[in-house]
């Protein structure tokens, strides 16, 4: 009786840690919808992103101009880092870019760079609208 309640404990903990495990890792959503921005409130700025499981990567294109491609961060499809640039602006502005998805919330994290110097940081959250 002991064996069979010890085997149930071990198969109850290792579908609770598959399951957190899972949650943890879960997939960005194709589009976002911002809801706070410290470079300014914009109800009509979404960020669509496109997602390559196999390579771990992903791509993200915003409405208001900007394009980027970012890694999976150690394996978890949740966090990703890269970096980007401005469709339409100077070749010599540049961002490197970091996202965090947490349920239905998406975090960024937008560092600029003009000619290789450090510029201001924006930081963004954004809402799922498209699974």
């Amino acid at each position: 009786m002991k064996i069979l309640q010890s085997s149930l404990k071990i198969i109850i903990a290792s579908v609770a840690l598959i399951a957190l495990s899972g949650a943890a890792q879960a997939e960005f959503c194709r589009k976002y919808q911002q809801t706070q921005s410290n470079a300014g409130h914009c109800n009509n700025c979404f960020i669509t992103i496109k997602s390559d499981p196999s390579h771990q990567i992903y791509s993200a294109t915003s409405n208001n101009g900007w394009y980027a491609e970012m890694n999976w961060v150690e394996g978890d499809s949740s966090v990703a880092f890269g970096g980007g640039h401005w469709l339409n602006g100077p070749k010599d502005e540049k961002f490197e870019i970091d996202m965090e998805q947490q349920g239905p919330t998406l975090r960024m994290t937008m560092q600029m760079y003009k000619n290789q110097k450090r510029g201001h940081v924006i930081r963004a959250q954004f809402r799922c609208v498209q699974r």
